[in-house]
């Protein structure tokens, strides 16, 4: 690189090489050498003076920048440390506004869990307040306003309340309490099976079924015998009520329904056309005597479907409908469960029959 200077250092070594020259010339010219090389030395350094100064002043120049660009350096130094701190405090309160979201989230979840809980609490507290009032208003005639008054069907029952009435077929026949449901589609329907806890077992003989057992006041079978001698007097129809755990109701109503003798098993005589919401569950059943676990009359040779299952019904090769089965909430096939509502053996938490005279 050109340095600026370097004109004034040529100029300066050649007066040394004149000066030089001179005094090797001859005597003569002694005199004149001497002066002129007193002159050049004067030159000489004169310029040596300068060339020292500027080498100062480049130096310096050189220290000045230097300085400058080291404490550009320390400035650039700071600067990247101070953006390093802010990354790290950035950093740190990302971290910790995650920490905090995350547990509000949880809050938040928590309470949403809670809030669904109370909920469900609040509908199994309705579902018992409404079982509750079943139960009172099928046991507030029993008592004092039981009376002497009977009835040939629930239809002529009072209309306004449902409950416990005295039924009688005829004059010269026995008389029986039932319960008369007078609200449900459209009222007038004797219950002849009642579950909604699990307080009674319906793992029952023969003969059990075929007179009755619980309490009307509870959960119970009316028995085989007094819905042969109620069908086979009139024309009756039949519903059945289920709920499962969940809370869901379905109904499957037929427009016809007579059983049989206890000489013809009770067999289902007749079942009339399907209408509902639960899916038609005893078509199977149609021409199939009742089954306990101590009378086989289903049609597979191979075991005996009631006892097998835990139940008693109108089976056929099959197991559909198992309502007197095990109560469980459970899908299991010895469980109360009726098949053609979800495809499976599901147990259910209710079950009500009622059949009606037509």
């Amino acid at each position: 690189m050109y340095h600026p200077n370097a004109g004034r250092l040529v100029t300066l070594l050649s007066g040394v090489v004149l000066v030089w020259q001179i005094s090797s010339g001859s005597a003569e010219e002694v005199s004149v050498a001497e002066s002129v090389a007193g002159y050049g030395f004067e030159v000489m350094m004169a310029k040596l003076d300068f060339l020292q100064y500027k080498l100062y002043e480049i130096e310096l120049g050189m220290k000045e920048r230097d300085e400058e660009a080291t404490e550009r350096l320390t400035k650039l130094e700071d600067a990247i440390s101070g953006i390093q701190w802010a990354i790290s405090t950035h950093d740190r309160d990302a971290a910790h506004n995650l920490t905090v979201l995350h547990a509000q989230s949880q809050k938040i979840l928590a309470q949403q869990t809670a809030c669904a809980n109370h909920e469900k609490m609040r509908q199994e507290i309705a579902q018992l307040t409404k079982n509750a009032a079943i139960l009172r208003n099928y046991t507030s005639i029993a008592g004092n306003s039981r009376k002497v008054t009977t009835f040939k069907s629930c239809k002529e029952a009072p209309a306004y309340k449902s409950g416990v009435y005295t039924i009688q077929l005829a004059e010269m026949e026995d008389k029986f309490d039932a319960i008369c449901e007078q609200y449900s589609f459209g009222g007038g329907w004797l219950v002849v099976q009642f579950r909604f806890n699990g307080s009674v077992s319906f793992y029952r003989n023969w003969t059990e079924y075929q007179h009755e057992f619980g309490s009307l006041d509870h959960e119970f079978w009316i028995g085989l015998e007094k819905i042969y001698r109620l069908t086979s007097r009139r024309p009756h129809e039949i519903v059945i009520e289920i709920k499962d755990f969940d809370g869901n109701w379905r109904y499957a109503c037929y427009d016809e329904f007579e059983i049989g003798s206890s000489s013809e098993q009770y067999v289902l005589k007749k079942l009339g056309a399907y209408n509902g919401t639960a899916g038609n569950g005893m078509f199977k059943g149609k021409g199939m005597g009742f089954s306990t676990y101590d009378k086989d009359n289903d049609k597979d040779s191979g075991k005996n479907i009631a006892l097998t299952y835990r139940g008693a019904w109108w089976y056929d090769y099959t197991l559909d409908t198992n309502l007197n089965g095990k109560y469980m909430n459970a899908t299991d096939m010895s469980s109360m469960s009726w098949f053609h509502y979800k495809g499976n053996f599901q147990g259910l938490a209710y079950s009500r029959i009622m059949i009606r005279e037509v």
